[in-house]
């Protein structure tokens, strides 16, 4: 493990919108591999995401890149540090081509621009064939080479998502934002996704930071996971430590999870049904 600058550092931030506190005096660190973040709905997840690709501006607190402050810098210019971003809703060029969407994720890497790609010069049309092929390798890891010449709009949702996962990590950023990934496909499409992310994971050192309401998905990537909750981190470490912090049953996981873990560690196993009598 590195003893430089973790990749993401997030040191006292705070955000409110008038008089709504969404952050406050959040402190994370986020090293290499996968990061999960969970928590209930409102929590601020989002708007952390947001803070750290310059979407909002916090009231206080630092934004860490490596150990560079990123304060005053536009989305653009996170981009071009290191940031990769998806959001929860696909925001795809849909009268695009897969291939065309994911070249976006490549362009702030584009030596020589537009005009000589127009111009058909030589050391340009070499670099857009490199493009293409690293465009190509990247949509193959989430099954979508074959529809890599197909418009945007055409795909269901669960390829979109998948799309746009490619399109965050095709440059290989140092650290890619993930917002709730999985939510919204089918089995076979976060069985690639898994796969797809796993295969990176185990091949670059990108911090992956995951926002996810499926905790045994996050479980299952993530070594460290943050719980945050009315804009306050309320626990953080391994999934283990996590799951039974009787804050995060209180605040998250609620009581019917806490009588599960209590059974399954006397052997015995029941369903959410039992655990929550009042459930429909």
């Amino acid at each position: 493990m590195s003893d430089g600058p973790a990749p993401l550092e997030l040191r006292n931030l705070h955000v409110a919108f008038g008089g709504n506190r969404v952050l406050e005096g959040v402190d994370l660190t986020f090293g290499s591999g996968f990061n999960g973040l969970i928590g209930p709905n409102g929590a601020g997840k989002t708007t952390m995401f947001n803070v750290v690709s310059g979407y909002v501006a916090p009231s206080q607190g630092e934004v860490l890149l490596a150990g560079k402050d990123l304060a005053n810098r536009s989305q653009s210019a996170r981009v071009a540090a290191g940031i990769g971003r998806t959001f929860q809703a696909p925001k795809l060029v849909l009268d695009a081509s897969v291939m065309e969407n994911t070249l976006l994720g490549l362009q702030q890497r584009y030596r020589w621009g537009h005009l000589a790609e127009l111009l058909r010069m030589p050391w340009a049309r070499t670099e857009e064939r490199q493009a293409r092929r690293d465009c190509m390798n990247m949509l193959e890891r989430f099954d979508l080479a074959d529809v890599a010449h197909t418009e945007a709009d055409s795909l269901p949702l669960g390829s979109q998502k998948l799309v746009e996962v490619a399109r965050a990590l095709v440059a290989e950023p140092p650290v890619v934002l993930l917002d709730e990934p999985a939510a919204g496909l089918g089995a076979d499409d976060v069985t690639v996704l898994l796969r797809g992310l796993r295969g990176i994971a185990a091949e670059t050192e990108l911090c992956i930071v995951i926002i996810e309401h499926d905790l045994q998905l996050v479980a299952s990537l993530c070594p460290y996971i943050a719980v945050l909750d009315f804009g306050r981190i309320i626990s953080e470490g391994t999934p283990d430590e996590v799951t039974h912090d009787p804050a995060v049953i209180e605040a998250y996981l609620g009581h019917g999870f806490a009588a599960r873990l209590e059974a399954e560690s006397l052997g015995v196993t029941i369903g959410e049904d039992d655990a929550n009598p009042g459930a429909e």
